[in-house]
């Protein structure tokens, strides 16, 4: 067994993925869609586009979008990854039997949250400040409804310990912490439609 150095990036002479994503433009994330998926690629990124115009105010650096069969660790329809030691990118889940798509635009704009929050340097776990902040701004911006997501915490209730979201200050119940991790889906009315419409 030797305890031979590993070679630095340097020796090996491969450049960062954070170096790269600087050069990533809109146009390279259109032709990317559009090469793997076509018309429909296109219109995912013209959503994704629209979105973040509308609800980011363009502020959202242009991302690769991947539309995948499989993803990994079990039901995920979606996810992101955007921290540049990691890659960026946003996948989405292939249509089940070929004719319509797991994943939709409330997927897409979900997969956006995250995106935004690392762009910020913010945590984007959905138990994160930022992300119950967004969620609220975004479902009072979409429906004219406020939302409260209460931070996640665990309460004793007898001799069970519980998890629960606390209310607001003005005792408003929380939306719970499934329909946090899921917004815009569960529960808030919000139906942006079918992805590539």
């Amino acid at each position: 067994m030797t305890n031979a150095k590993k070679p630095t990036r340097a020796e090996l002479d491969v450049t960062p993925s954070s170096a790269l994503q600087t050069r990533f433009s809109f146009a390279d994330m259109e032709r990317f869609a559009v090469e793997a998926w076509g018309d429909l690629g296109r219109k995912v990124v013209t959503k994704w586009a629209e979105f973040n115009e509308r609800y980011f105010g363009g502020k959202l650096k242009p991302i690769p979008i991947i539309i995948t069969p499989t993803l990994p660790f079990g039901k995920r329809i979606a996810d992101c990854s955007a921290r540049p030691e990691h890659g960026r990118l946003i996948r989405l889940n292939l249509p089940k039997d070929h004719n319509r798509l797991v994943a939709d635009n409330n997927t897409l704009l979900h997969e956006m949250i995250h995106q935004f929050l690392c762009e910020r340097g913010e945590d984007p776990d959905h138990k994160s400040n930022g992300w119950r902040a967004e969620i609220m701004r975004l479902n009072k911006l979409i429906t004219g409804r406020e939302i409260w997501a209460g931070r996640s915490k665990t309460k004793r209730i007898g001799k069970q310990v519980i998890r629960i979201n606390e209310e607001h200050p003005d005792g408003r119940k929380s939306i719970t912490q499934r329909q946090i991790a899921r917004w815009p889906h569960d529960g808030c009315g919000i139906d942006l439609g079918v992805l590539g419409e």
